[in-house]
């Protein structure tokens, strides 16, 4: 509790009039609630009003309601509910909160539905029902409509272990909580923030907060590994949005995912690898994997609002273009840091992994046009082909496709002629630490990741393990940077690989920062046609690097969906059985790639249909008017596919 000095004679006026609400507690989920005797689970929950510090002492105190253990304080997320298959749960609900409560998800979690029930102010409502599918789950309360107010944080993770197992070592529970409302003693966001928040569509008075576990970064939990453990997160989205959750470094196994009401376990075949895998809002996700190197990782959302320094509350993030640690300054919200030591637990002084002499160099410039975008400037990555570098203020339609050789040790010299600090990221590459590109962040101790100052270079060196599509973007200043020119495509190919003249690389974006930017595929608001030839299979490598924006994706002849061969997702190979022809359409989010083999045997005239949210602008005035976010406008853009 904050100690505070008040007089004597206005804390008891103070008390005599209302209570202060209790502060809520951040809850890691290490603890389950409740009494668990003889296979039946006795627990008290109550709905209270509380007072929120997702920034610790360091941010304001934020109004909301929050479920509690009864004789504990409010935490969010709500108390753990954790029990062996089996169990029948004797569960009450007391609503202390000045409006009526709907609760949803205290069931057996075998129907296709979740069942929800009104408890009235100030009444009581008793549960009993017996779970028999294991899974992750979660149970949930609002007392409005909208998914936003002082209720919006009223959620819990509900887990369902399969009878006589124990929780693995390094398994955790990351709840993803969410704050939306206006809130007096904060008034209006800066211009900075509203800037960047517009995109989630809220005016400038309403505060967007996203946790893990009740706190925000950089206050979330650093969650700490040794190389070679087995790491297994049970993550649930208790939030109105989705979320491509994205993990540097390395790759992870999606064990399950649930549609809310029901978990789905997969085999091991009907598992894959990610590094950017989206959890659709109200349900869970269960993913493995295991630290191959040290150093110092992220796991975020990679929706740009969802992870900017425009969510701190009250107080500006940091100029990212004077700070040496853009992590810890330009960042907040939905981002866990990760310490992954050496094997041997030695964690005061770690040696580099030896890096083989590098066979191949490559030199790529960061350039910088000013009035681009209105009085906004456009950057490029634009890598050196021939003797001469690019000029400093050489703009691209599209930045350099970057190609390496997987096992080819590759030297990347970044070179910054631009005006601001520079940070790459090698999205999806399994690489050392410190060259992953998160300023003041990536690397180990001492030895991390320094911003790249303008005239100045950084040496990354790589060697890609496996062949693929990725991408590369920026790391700093994301709201404006990535939507600016600040990111392209890299692919992997096979050692000893020719130039692949099958491959169709379709990087997604927007083509400016301002809100009247439309959606671009490869720089372009009208591709040109895609030529195929009639008997060769063909890869077509879809990248969506948007700050926020979905995209659909759909191979037609006329109005009829065609099918493809799905390939890969986010550079790994598909499992066998995955790998399978299936309707060729695509919903993907930002940071996920995905690639499909397209074949047609005989001349043909398709269409590649790309939807995507219109230009901000039309969102923004859609909304200012009242009408419901599902009549907003879409962007359509129609890529003729011509088969000779």
């Amino acid at each position: 509790m904050r100690p505070t000095l008040l007089p004597l004679a206005m804390l008891t006026l103070a008390a005599a009039h209302h209570a202060a609400p209790p502060e809520v507690v951040p809850n890691d989920n290490r603890v389950a609630a409740g009494h668990l005797a003889h296979g039946v689970l006795t627990l008290e929950l109550e709905a209270r009003e509380a007072t929120w510090y997702p920034e610790t002492d360091a941010g304001p105190g934020l109004p909301v309601y929050a479920f509690a253990e009864a004789g504990r304080p409010p935490s969010i997320p709500g108390p753990l509910i954790r029990v062996p298959a089996g169990t029948e749960l004797h569960v009450t609900v007391r609503n202390t909160l000045p409006k009526r409560l709907r609760l949803a998800g205290l069931q057996e979690h075998q129907s296709e539905s979740l069942d929800s029930v009104d408890i009235a102010p100030g009444a009581t409502q008793a549960f009993r029902f017996r779970v028999d599918a294991p899974g992750t789950y979660l149970y949930g309360g609002k007392t409005e409509v909208l998914p936003r107010g002082r209720h919006a944080p009223l959620v819990g993770a509900f887990i369902v272990d399969p009878a006589g197992a124990t929780p693995p070592k390094h398994e955790r529970v990351l709840v993803i909580n969410f704050f939306s409302d206006t809130v007096a003693a904060l008034g209006v966001k800066s211009e900075a923030a509203d800037r960047v928040l517009r995109r989630e569509l809220a005016p400038p008075e309403r505060w967007i907060l996203f946790t893990v576990n009740g706190l925000s970064w950089p206050y979330t939990e650093r969650l700490s590994y040794a190389v070679g453990d087995t790491v297994r997160w049970r993550i649930v989205n208790g939030t109105p949005a989705p979320h491509p959750m994205h993990l540097h470094g390395f790759y992870f196994d999606v064990d399950s995912k649930s549609d809310g009401p029901r978990d789905t376990i997969y085999a091991p075949g009907e598992r894959r690898k990610a590094v950017t895998e989206v959890i659709e809002h109200q349900t869970t996700m269960t993913v493995t994997w295991t630290p191959t190197r040290p150093g110092n990782w992220l796991f975020h959302c990679h929706l740009v609002q969802h992870f900017d320094g425009a969510l701190r509350l009250g107080h500006a993030a940091d100029d990212g273009a004077t700070h040496a640690s853009h992590a810890e300054s330009e960042m907040a919200g939905l981002v866990m840091g990760i310490h992954v030591a050496p094997p041997d637990g030695r964690v005061r002084v770690v040696s580099r992994t030896p890096e083989p002499a590098p066979r191949r160099k490559l030199r790529l410039y960061v350039t910088e046009r000013a009035h681009v975008y209105g009085d906004q400037p456009g950057y490029s990555y634009v890598l050196q082909e021939g003797p001469t570098p690019p000029a400093p203020d050489s703009i691209r339609t599209v930045s350099s496709t970057l190609v390496l050789r997987r096992h080819e040790p590759t030297e990347i010299t970044v070179v910054n002629r631009s005006h601001a600090m520079a940070g790459i990221h090698w999205h999806g590459l399994e690489i050392e630490s410190y060259y992953d590109g998160v300023v003041g962040w990536s690397g180990w101790q001492q030895r991390v990741a320094p911003a790249i100052a303008p005239n100045d270079s950084f040496v990354v060196r790589v060697t890609p393990p496996r062949a693929g599509t990725f991408m590369y973007h920026t790391h700093m200043s994301e709201a404006g940077q990535l939507t600016s020119g600040q990111s392209g495509a890299l692919l992997v190919t096979p050692e000893r690989a020719r130039l692949d003249t099958t491959d169709r690389v379709f990087l997604m974006t927007y083509g400016g920062p301002n809100a009247d930017s439309p959606a671009t595929v490869n720089g372009l608001e009208t591709p040109p046609p895609v030529e195929l030839r009639a008997g060769v299979a063909y890869r077509f490598r879809f990248i969506n690097i948007s700050p926020i924006e979905y995209r659909l994706v759909q191979l037609l002849r006329d109005s009829t969906v065609q099918t493809w061969r799905a390939v890969a997702k986010d550079g790994a190979d598909l499992p066998p059985q995955q790998a399978a022809v299936r309707r060729a359409v695509l919903s993907f989010r930002p940071g996920e790639t995905y690639d499909f083999e397209v074949r047609r045997d005989r001349p043909d005239s398709l269409t590649l249909v790309i939807t995507a949210p219109r230009t901000l602008s039309v969102p923004l005035e859609t909304v200012r008017r009242g009408v419901t976010a599902a009549t907003i406008p879409l962007q359509v853009t129609r890529i003729p596919v011509v088969v000779r």
